[in-house]
């Protein structure tokens, strides 16, 4: 699969089969992480890659009570990554003038292990609700560190189909023109 199908076909899957994952497509999931561009190339994350079925189960627990039931799927998954980060010098020079570098290499390298999944047949689902002060405690993360988010990965219980993995159909989505100008704000592409 080419990259352009990788991001056509990628759908947010939050309904994982009860499979493991095997660890070559683990390793390749990481690799493509790994790989990802950094600012100033200081590659200043980490990603904790958590396949203990009890420590999957546990992380939905790491949110406010409220809002546990929204990452409840996250239970059924194989895999969740948790990328964190640290600031460089670069990130904190970035940061003074407005940029979280940090978090933007985080993103990228969670974003191109999403797309590798995707062509692997794995399906994901970014997270973007935990307690980070729970969830470091829960995985032994060290206080330097900051937790961008997470990915839970596994392969769709739905059958993939021609229109995306997991069977889930593309969403509609906003009109080139709606979404980017040319040269100026406001002037369609």
């Amino acid at each position: 699969m080419n990259v352009i199908d990788a991001v056509r076909w990628r759908r947010s899957v939050r309904r994982f089969a009860p499979r493991p994952l095997e660890p070559a497509i683990v390793r390749e999931i990481l690799e493509a992480g790994r790989l990802a561009p950094s600012s100033s190339n200081q590659q200043a994350w980490h990603f904790v890659a958590v396949d203990d079925p009890e420590l999957i189960h546990a992380i939905p627990n790491q949110v406010p009570p409220a809002t546990s039931r929204i990452i409840s799927f996250a239970r059924s998954a194989a895999l969740i990554v948790v990328g964190c980060y640290t600031q460089s010098l670069t990130h904190r020079i970035g940061s003074l003038f407005g940029h979280e570098n940090h978090v933007i290499d985080v993103s990228i390298a969670l974003t191109q292990m999403t797309l590798a999944a995707t062509a692997l047949g794995v399906g994901s689902c970014w997270i973007g609700w935990f307690s980070e002060k729970k969830l470091k405690n829960l995985l032994g993360i060290p206080t330097q560190y900051r937790i961008a988010a997470l990915v839970a990965f596994g392969y769709p219980a739905d059958p993939s189909t021609d229109e995306g993995i997991g069977g889930i159909k593309p969403r509609p989505r906003k009109a080139l023109a709606e979404i980017a100008s040319r040269n100026r704000f406001g002037t369609p592409f």
